[in-house]
């Protein structure tokens, strides 16, 4: 009985081990065998290299530079070396053993792969530490390329700058290959063009024992330096504006009006993107972010009420629709009445009786009003798209606004309101609720320049398609009715552009003056382009609160367009 009872445990033991083994090899053992194939191989990545950036004449923008990081490898510290270990090493890097220890025991990840304790240490005390690693067992200093934004403050907004990876940023960057240690591009060039600039990062695959020990070299890939990108960008001329602008508030943007290149483009007061990359700079970070003149604002792109160099579209849309012609002519005596209200021209003893060219010439308001209440809104609104308004020129940096073009719609959805007569007026003039870009203004005036064609404004060089879409839009004849008004603005002696004048060059321009509210002084505006012997330029330049257009802005755009002269041999 005994025997029995004793073969049946023998049998029900046996069916467990069997069980237990048919479980560990048949259903669990395809997992197991990856799970040991992971403790047996590792991966230690290493970084790739970001293209450099060039200017039109390949002259870097952005390019690498050498740095040394101090990392540990665990494995190779003993746990009760390591406290005395940091402290020998804080004196070399003058941190805190403390800030040591908690890098360490933040970054690590395994026994075999280096933890990054410090890093972008000085030159010298790289060689230092070098010199006495017989002390520092476990300890050594790592090479690596960092950013090094060559140009500064000059073209901060055009190339931005890159910064590590946030926790919540990366599952959605993981699925395009990025390791959460990763830079990545947040702003400018960096951001538009990051995985092209990226590269494909390399590493070792070794095999390691059970404790961790490296046993072989698997294999190795080297990293891929990431490609470089060739902008359109005058090095020059970038400089230059930067110099001219410096840190007032507002945007200059320069292009080519047949081809939509962008020669340049600053936005000021500016800010040094090598601020971002250098760890001991975290107080002139602080103050850039507090700033309250928002030098990381991209001004070049953003809205503002464009005032008087929206007249172009207006002087267009009243040829256009036939409401006016070149002869039409109305009377400023200074006001203008329009039902209960009475509105002054800038010009309070009037202008006198105007037609388009001098309207133009002389910025008159009320000649402007008075073709606005006979084309309307819906007319006008139209037309303001036909040149860019409202919609994004698509120009390759991130983050661009539409801005607004206003209609009886647009006021009902947002303000919960009826169009009035009133808004007509206003919109003729570029007040009211229009909002538009620097980059949309120099692209209107490109297609007054160019004769009708649209374009599409782009900062990295491309020849392997067509970038310029050359789709024509205006009509050539009545923009030769507006050209003439244009010119005299800045060759008439009455001319609101006079300040812009360089004998021997023919320039086309608008000024514009911008309510901007709140009691503050109203936004400057000066938009054109001019002719030289081999080639044309668009430009806007724009001063945030800068009073007229025809004054500050005005003044600069004749050192741009000096600067095109000078290139061409003249005096």
């Amino acid at each position: 009985m005994r025997l029995q009872i004793l073969k049946y445990v023998l049998v029900f033991l046996f069916m467990i081990l069997f069980s237990t083994i048919f479980w560990m090899q048949i259903i669990k053992g395809p997992e197991y065998f990856r799970q040991s194939e992971s403790n047996r191989i590792r991966l230690v990545p290493e970084d790739a290299s970001r293209g450099i950036i060039y200017d039109r004449n390949n002259i870097p923008l952005v390019a690498n530079k050498l740095a040394f990081d101090v990392v540990a490898v665990p494995q190779e510290i003993k746990s009760e070396n390591k406290d005395e270990l940091f402290r020998k090493l804080s004196k070399f890097l003058d941190i805190k053993d403390s800030i040591l220890a908690e890098a360490f025991e933040r970054n690590f990840v395994s026994g075999f792969s280096p933890v990054m304790l410090a890093e972008n240490i000085p030159r010298n005390t790289a060689f230092l530490i070098e010199q006495e690693m017989s002390q520092l067992n476990g300890v050594f200093v790592k090479t690596s390329s960092i950013r090094n934004y060559l140009q500064g403050k000059a073209s901060a907004h055009l190339v931005g700058y890159v910064g590590k990876m946030r926790e919540y940023e990366y599952p959605e960057f993981k699925k395009y290959g990025y390791q959460m240690s990763d830079l990545i591009g947040r702003s400018g060039l960096e951001k538009e063009y990051d995985q092209i600039l990226r590269g494909k990062p390399g590493g070792m695959q070794l095999e390691v024992d059970s404790e961790g020990s490296i046993i072989k070299v698997i294999s190795y890939r080297p990293p891929v330096r990431g490609n470089d990108l060739h902008t359109t960008i005058d090095l020059n001329l970038q400089n230059l504006v930067s110099d001219l602008l410096a840190d007032i508030k507002g945007a200059v943007c320069v292009i080519d009006p047949e081809t939509g290149e962008v020669l340049a483009l600053y936005s000021g007061p500016s800010y040094d993107p090598n601020i971002f990359i250098n760890k001991d700079q975290y107080a002139a970070i602080g103050r850039v972010f507090k700033n309250p003149d928002a030098p990381l604002l991209n001004r070049a792109l953003n809205t503002y009420a464009p005032g008087s160099i929206f007249k172009i579209v207006t002087a267009y849309a009243g040829l256009w629709e036939k409401i006016i012609d070149s002869n039409t002519n109305f009377v400023c005596e200074g006001n203008f009445q329009l039902g209960n209200s009475s509105r002054s021209c800038w010009l309070k003893s009037g202008h006198g009786n105007v037609n388009l060219q001098k309207a133009l010439e002389t910025s008159c308001n009320v000649f402007f009003w008075e073709v606005s209440l006979k084309i309307g809104q819906r007319l006008l609104s139209g037309h303001a798209r036909e040149f860019g308004f409202g919609k994004q020129t698509g120009i390759d940096l991130p983050s661009e606004p539409t801005g607004v073009v206003p209609d009886a719609h647009w006021k009902n959805v947002h303000i919960h309101e009826k169009w009035y007569a009133g808004d007509t007026a206003n919109f003729a003039i570029g007040q009211g609720f229009l909002l538009a870009s620097p980059i949309q203004a120099v692209k209107m005036v490109s297609m007054v320049a160019n004769g009708g064609y649209e374009i599409l404004p782009h900062i990295v060089k491309n020849e392997n398609k067509t970038i310029n879409i050359k789709k024509k839009i205006l009509s050539e004849e009545i923009l030769g009715v507006i050209r003439k008004g244009l010119n005299d603005v800045v060759s008439a002696s009455a001319g609101t552009g006079r300040n812009a004048y360089v004998p021997g060059v023919a320039i086309f321009a608008k000024t514009g003056t911008a309510q901007s509210g709140k009691g503050l002084d109203p936004h400057a505006w000066f938009v054109g382009y001019a002719e030289f012997k081999n080639q044309k330029i668009s430009f806007c330049v724009f001063e945030e609160f800068g009073g007229h257009g025809g004054e500050g802005p005005a003044n600069i755009a004749k050192q741009i367009i000096l600067y095109f002269k000078a290139k061409e041999g003249g005096k």
